[in-house]
């Protein structure tokens, strides 16, 4: 009898779990995309995932609000404070993803340059902790994993049973709700979760921008990357006033490491 009820409770679980991923074949999620610089300058932009039971799009919305906190300057009696201001490209980046083709384009901007970029859906060695914790209104369970040059730390919630998360971060039984680098110069957080859209609404999002004419291989942009350290440092020594030069790493506590530029860190 006790088998039958076993047998019966099993039945149940494995039906409500169809069930809510039959309800879940299409949704939203927002997320706020938030970058801190050791100079105590962060900056967050709001981005969307649009998904269905195969692919989905994460790609930044126009509603972007950079937070950041002014850098000032004591001069004699004067405070001098210097706003940040960033060019912003009127293509919006995005991650295109595919998982029948096991494929994912991707838009960046690097050194003031504009990649698309064709990637692949690599698997990442997630290590599933006994932690938990409520994000909102959901109860979700702590993972770890290393990723491209990067430890994360993340939240995901079974609730919402698709493996999506946001930038590249994917592949738990559930939405990744939350997302940190262990160095907390990148994190992800979750906004606004929208399940059961129409999926009309979702669907016109689900392909890769009409104004995208040139895609390149992965290697173009490692090579970007690489680079991108150098060529910031020459632009902002073109820009210094005569006899004036920069802080090197070695001399600047505060100053960006060049091993924690970039999201993608390739030796």
């Amino acid at each position: 009898m006790n088998r039958l009820k076993f047998l019966a409770a099993l039945i149940t679980l494995l039906v409500n779990s169809l069930i809510a991923q039959e309800k879940i074949q299409t949704g939203i999620a927002t997320y706020y995309n938030i970058v801190n610089n050791p100079n105590g300058i962060s900056f967050t932009s709001t981005w969307k995932l649009y998904f269905d039971s195969n692919t989905s799009m994460y790609i930044k919305s126009k509603e972007t609000n950079p937070i950041h906190k002014p850098k000032e300057e004591i001069r004699g009696a004067t405070t001098i404070r210097t706003e940040i201001k960033i060019l912003k490209s009127k293509k919006p980046s995005f991650y295109f993803s595919d998982l029948n083709k096991k494929e994912l384009v991707f838009r960046e901007t690097v050194s003031q340059e504009l990649y698309t970029i064709k990637d692949s859906i690599e698997t990442i060695p997630w290590k599933l902790h006994d932690e938990f914790k409520k994000v909102g209104i959901y109860q979700c369970q702590k993972a770890t994993a290393p990723f491209r040059g990067r430890e994360y730390t993340v939240w995901f919630t079974t609730e919402v049973p698709i493996s999506y998360g946001p930038w590249k971060l994917r592949g738990l039984p559930g939405l990744i709700v939350e997302a940190t680098d262990k160095t907390n110069k990148y994190k992800y957080e979750i906004a606004k979760i929208e399940l059961g859209v129409k999926p009309l609404v979702v669907k016109e999002k689900l392909v890769i921008p009409d104004d995208v004419k040139k895609i390149q291989s992965m290697s173009v942009y490692i090579d970007a990357i690489k680079n991108e350290y150098e060529n910031t440092m020459a632009r902002a020594r073109t820009s210094l006033p005569k006899g004036a030069r920069l802080a090197q790493d070695h001399e600047c506590d505060r100053c960006p490491k060049r091993n924690n530029r970039t999201k993608e860190l390739y030796n």
